[in-house]
Formats: structure tokens, C-alpha cells, sequence
């Protein structure tokens, strides 16, 4: 048990690791997280406010409290009330695995072994991604369907995301321990994959971690960043126009979205996959329920509550659709203004703690990695679902292992 909670050892980085080991299979990942939940609870209990108000856990704990209070004030007039008060009950384990990983990372060493681990399994990823969509099948047998999915299976889309958000850990680790054209070429991989994914949502939250991280390289070198970020845009145009000619169906994916340059309603609308009517429905959720939203997670019976006579998105069981596909109207809909007051919390405190956060390699890797997939501006997948949620919790509290006092006693 000591070297669970030993920073030397390495038992606490291969439990924190085994959560990416297994994201791609179902709900597994729920273990991990389970068991540093409990081991976060173990480290509250012997410390109390030195395990949760001390360093980065402070900073985390004020961040989990922006999401989780509008979440508990949600409950009580939901319009699924089993659904927001189960989500609201069980969403504490995040935090509690966070204080796990923000007492086991607050040294170098362990830091370095996670970042390590971490690389190579998503380089393994990358790896069986392009086989599959080379061959046809990847290494454990999955065809290659309508997207690139890999490891993720059948009918599981979440390897473009996941992969564009997990990136900047493959590049952090390969441009501190490879060469040069070591770290193109690992950008190279990811960003294909990430494009034959088909995900337009994980294409922007890439695009936006290139440049932020390529910024920040570019300096770490000392020249201007313009003179990397420039050949970085010109590859990523060929490489974009050979899928396109190669891969009807990135092509697809192309033609739907250019189709959105007339800007009229209908044009973004149909480019968007029906996002624009989807939007605008939530919008009217959160009018009708503007303090404190109308439950978290419910927003599949708001949504049919609210929705136009014959409205494509109600299902014959009188329930719409699951989630507003974009973080402030989800946020809005779901957890009203109370919701919204904490989210611009939420980007406050990652805005304030990223200075200085660039200068060590895992903590701003995982840093990037949920701003760009926090970033407002773009389609978003469910934040309060337990896959993002699980994960950007993890990579939160990564980004704030930095500042855990190195002398802090073990328990």
C-alpha cells in the first residue's frame, strides 16, 4: 500500500497511466479513475486541507467547485430528476482522483515516467490507426468503417477527439527526446489520423493545439514561431488535398462543410449536420429555464419539451436529442446561468494557471489538451458525459501537479 503513495515508485504512474491504457474499451477506464478515487479520498482523510487547499490542489478544487455547484443546483426542478441527481452524486469521483494525481505528480520523477508512458501508448494508437486505415483492418481485427476508430471498435468515434486533445503529450516527449525530424514526423501521424477521423470538432481543437503548442516551441528554440508555423500549414494543406483525393470518406466530410461558405441558414445549417436548429432549441431551453437550467443531463426531455411540431430530432419515445453539441449552450440548457457564471470561472482559473506552465513538459501538455477542447468556439461533445468528463478531469489535474509542495509528507 506505502508505494501507492510513494512519488518514487512506480505503482501511482502506471495507475494513472492504465486510464489511457483503457479508454478505447467501454467503461474500463471507470476502474482506474474508481481506485484513485478512493486513494484521493485515503489522502483527504489522513491531510485534510493539506491534500485539497495547498499548491495545485487548491486551484483544482476551486475549478471542480465552478462545475460541480451548478450541477448540484440543477437537481431539485430537473426534468430528469434520477438522471441529474446520479450524475451530480457520482461526479465527485473525478475530483477525488485529481487530488490523487495532483499528490502523486508533484515531483519531476513521476512526472517524467507518465509523460513517457503516455507518449508511447498514443504513438501505439496512432500507429494502429494508420494500418487500419492502410489495410483496412487494425491490429485487433476492427474494419475500417464510415471513420477511422482503431482501438475505440465499432460504432465508437472518439479516437479523432481523444487523439487531438492527448497530441501535444506525443509531441511534449518526442521534441525533448527525439530528433528533429523525430517530431515532424510525430505530428505528421497524428494529424492524419485525427483528418481521417472525420470528426470536424477534433479538426479545430488540432489545428488550435498546433499552433499553441508550435508557438511555444518556436520559442523554446528562440526563433519566431511564424517560421515553423508556416511550413506546418503548407504540409497540412497537401496532406489534406491527398485524403481528400484518396479517401472518399474525408472527401464527404470536406464537401459538407465548404458547403457552409454561402453563410446563409440553410447552407450552415445542412453543413453543420442540422447543428444551427439543434442550437437554436437550446437557446429556448435556457430561456424557459434561465437560473439554474433544466437539470443536468436531462436535456433530451427539454429538448422535446420545446421542440417544433414534427421536429426531426424527436424520437417516437417522446425524447429529443441528448446534448446541445456546443459547450455554452449545453452548459446554458442544462445548468442556466448559474451554470455559465461557473464556466467562465472554469476558464478563468485555467487562464491564470497556465503561466509559467510551459516551461514543463507533462503539466502543459495536459494543460493545452483541455483548453483546446474547452475552447467556446467550436461543436463540442457532452462535457457532462462520464467519457470527457473522465478525461479532462485526468488532464486537469495533471496541468496542476506542478505546484504540490516537493516536501509534502507521504501517508
Amino acid at each position: 500500500m506505502q508505494a501507492v503513495f510513494n512519488p518514487a515508485a512506480w505503482t501511482p504512474v502506471v495507475l494513472a497511466w492504465s486510464f489511457l491504457l483503457l479508454l478505447p474499451f467501454s467503461r474500463s477506464s471507470e476502474l482506474p479513475m474508481f481506485i484513485m478515487a478512493i486513494l484521493g479520498g485515503v489522502l483527504i482523510w489522513k491531510h485534510g486541507k493539506e491534500a485539497v487547499w495547498e499548491g495545485g490542489a487548491r486551484t483544482f478544487s476551486l475549478l471542480f467547485l465552478c462545475v460541480w455547484v451548478p450541477m448540484a443546483l440543477s437537481v431539485p426542478d430537473s426534468l430528469w430528476f434520477e438522471k441529474s441527481l446520479s450524475t451530480t452524486l457520482t461526479y465527485p469521483r473525478i475530483y477525488l482522483a485529481g487530488i490523487f494525481l495532483i499528490w502523486m505528480l508533484r515531483e519531476e520523477l513521476p512526472r517524467q515516467r507518465l509523460l513517457k508512458l503516455a507518449a508511447w501508448l498514443l504513438l501505439f494508437w496512432v500507429v494502429d490507426a494508420l494500418i487500419q486505415a492502410v489495410v483496412g483492418y487494425n491490429l485487433l481485427g476492427y474494419a475500417y468503417p464510415d471513420r477511422l476508430n482503431g482501438l475505440f471498435g465499432p460504432k465508437n468515434w472518439k479516437l479523432g477527439l481523444t487523439l487531438a486533445m492527448l497530441s501535444p503529450i506525443v509531441w511534449e516527449y518526442v521534441s525533448r527526446n527525439g530528433e528533429k525530424w523525430h517530431l515532424a514526423l510525430a505530428w505528421l501521424g497524428t494529424a492524419t489520423v485525427v483528418l481521417l477521423a472525420s470528426n470536424r470538432e477534433s479538426w479545430v481543437v488540432f489545428a488550435l493545439a498546433t499552433v499553441m503548442w508550435v508557438w511555444v516551441y518556436a520559442r523554446r528554440l528562440g526563433f519566431h514561431p511564424l517560421k515553423l508555423l508556416g511550413p506546418i500549414v503548407l504540409i497540412a494543406a497537401v496532406a489534406g488535398a491527398g485524403a481528400y483525393q484518396a479517401n472518399p470518406k474525408f472527401a464527404q466530410r470536406v464537401d459538407q462543410s465548404i458547403g457552409a461558405l454561402d453563410f446563409s441558414y440553410e447552407s450552415l445549417n445542412v453543413a453543420s449536420s442540422l447543428r444551427l436548429h439543434l442550437w437554436k432549441n437550446a437557446a429556448t431551453v435556457l430561456e424557459n429555464h434561465p437560473l439554474n437550467g433544466a437539470g443536468v443531463r436531462s436535456y433530451r426531455y427539454a429538448y422535446a419539451k420545446y421542440a417544433e411540431a414534427n421536429d426531426p430530432y424527436v424520437s417516437p419515445d417522446g425524447t429529443g436529442m441528448i446534448y446541445a453539441h456546443q459547450l455554452l449552450l449545453e452548459v446554458g440548457s442544462e445548468t442556466g446561468m448559474i451554470g455559465l457564471a461557473g464556466l467562465v470561472g472554469v476558464f478563468v482559473i485555467l487562464i491564470r494557471a497556465s503561466r509559467g506552465v510551459s516551461g514543463r513538459s507533462l503539466t502543459w501538455a495536459a494543460w493545452l489538451g483541455a483548453f483546446v477542447w474547452l475552447f467556446p468556439f467550436n461543436t463540442h461533445t457532452a462535457l457532462y458525459s462520464a467519457y470527457w468528463s473522465l478525461l479532462l478531469g485526468w488532464l486537469i489535474a495533471i496541468s496542476f501537479a506542478r505546484d504540490r509542495l516537493a516536501d509534502a509528507p507521504n501517508p
